[in-house]
C-alpha cells in the first residue's frame, strides 16, 4: 500500500505529525509512506526510517497513491491532495477553488481556519476540545492510539555538535542542565515570558544545586536575548539565536529539563523525550501531549486559548510555579 502524508509546516506540526507513522505502519502492514514537506523542514524527518521517501513541494509527484493524508489547510496543500492521483483522501482539499476536508478529518478541520461553521464557532471548538494532536489525527485516521511518540533522531554528527559544546562550556553529567526558552517568535505576542520575567526565572532557577542554565532563542529572539542576559544576575550559558534547526536540537537534547513556550522548541523537546515545563497562553495546551514527562503551566491571569495575536488581557505569570515544576523534575 502506497502512502503520501502531506505536511509542509510548521516545522513543529512536522515533528509532532510523526507519531502517526506508528500507527500507520501497525495497520497498514509493509505499507511505504511518502511524505511531502517543504525545504524547511526536511531536516526534522532525514534520519527517521519510517517514512520511505520525504518529496519537496516543488517536486511533481507522478505515482499513484493508495492513501493520501492531507493535514495542511493552506491553498498550496489542498491543491496538491486534490491533483495527486490517488484511490482516497483524508484530510483537506481543493475543489472549485475552495478548500474543503473530507468528514472524517471534520474532528480537526472543524476546528481549524477553513472550517465549515466560520471562524467564530471553530475558536469556540478549539477552547472547548479535550483532546491531545496526536489523539485526534489517530481518531480520524482510524489508528488504534496508545500515545505513540513523535519522532526526532540526531544523527552522529549532529549528537557531536552538543558534544562539543557541552565540552567547551564545561557542562558534564554532574550538572542538572535546564534549558530556557520563553521567547516564540512573532505570531503570538503573548506566548513569550516577559524578558524581566525571564531573567527573575534564571535567577531563582540559578539556587538550584549543581544547576547549569542553556539560554535559547531563534533568529527573532536575538536581541531579546542580549536584554535577558544584560538583567540577569546569576551564571548564564547562551547557547546562541544562529544555529540551525539541528544545531539548535542538539542543544535542546543536553537538558535535563527544558522550559519553553508553546513553540518550537516544545515540539522538539517533546521528539527528543526531554522532561519539559511549558508554558501556554494563547494557545490551546490540551492539544500538546507531554507523555508523562512533562508539566503544563497556565498564566495567574490572562487568556487561554483566544488564538488572537495579542491577548485582550495580558498574561501574569507566577514564576515561583515555574521554578517549583523544574525541581518536580528534575
Amino acid at each position: 500500500m502506497n502512502i503520501l502524508i502531506i505536511k509542509l509546516g510548521a516545522i513543529g506540526d512536522v515533528i509532532r505529525t510523526t507519531s502517526i507513522l506508528h500507527g500507520l505502519k501497525a495497520k497498514y502492514k509493509n505499507c511505504r509512506i511518502e511524505w511531502v514537506t517543504k525545504k524547511e523542514s526536511f531536516d526534522v524527518l532525514k534520519n527517521n526510517n519510517l517514512v520511505d521517501k520525504i518529496c519537496l513541494i516543488d517536486n511533481a509527484l507522478n505515482k499513484k497513491y493508495d492513501l493520501v493524508i492531507s493535514l495542511d489547510d493552506d491553498f498550496e496543500a489542498c491543491e496538491l491532495a486534490s491533483k495527486v492521483n490517488s484511490k482516497r483522501i483524508i484530510g483537506a482539499y481543493l475543489k472549485n477553488n475552495q478548500k474543503l476536508y473530507t468528514n472524517d478529518s471534520s474532528l480537526w478541520f472543524d476546528m481549524g481556519l477553513i472550517s465549515r461553521f466560520g471562524k467564530q464557532k471553530a475558536d469556540a471548538l478549539k477552547a472547548k476540545n479535550k483532546r491531545t494532536y496526536p489523539e485526534i489525527m489517530y481518531k480520524i485516521l482510524g489508528l488504534n492510539y496508545r500515545k505513540q511518540e513523535p519522532i526526532l533522531i540526531l544523527n552522529k554528527s549532529e549528537l557531536n555538535f552538543g558534544k562539543k559544546f557541552a565540552i567547551n562550556n564545561k557542562i558534564n553529567q554532574k550538572n542538572n542542565i535546564i534549558g530556557i526558552n520563553t521567547g516564540a517568535g512573532g505570531r503570538w505576542e503573548d506566548k513569550k515570558l516577559g524578558i524581566e520575567e525571564t531573567a527573575e526565572l534564571i535567577d531563582k532557577l540559578n539556587k538550584i544545586k549543581n544547576v547549569k542554565i542553556l539560554l535559547f532563542g531563534g533568529h527573532e529572539e536575538k536581541e531579546r536575548n542580549k536584554k535577558i542576559k544584560v538583567l540577569v544576575k546569576t551564571k548564564i550559558i547562551d547557547a546562541g539565536c544562529g544555529n540551525s534547526l539541528m544545531e539548535f536540537a542538539s542543544l535542546v537534547n543536553l537538558c535535563h529539563v527544558l522550559v519553553t513556550s508553546d513553540s518550537l522548541a516544545l515540539h522538539i523537546g517533546i521528539g527528543l523525550k526531554k522532561r519539559i515545563v511549558a508554558f501556554f497562553c494563547p494557545t490551546s495546551p490540551n492539544e500538546i501531549e507531554l507523555y508523562s514527562r512533562g508539566i503544563k503551566l497556565i498564566p495567574k491571569k490572562g487568556c487561554v486559548c483566544c488564538y488572537k495575536p495579542k491577548c485582550d488581557i495580558s498574561p501574569e505569570w507566577n514564576i515561583d510555579e515555574i521554578v517549583n515544576a523544574v525541581k518536580e523534575l528534575i
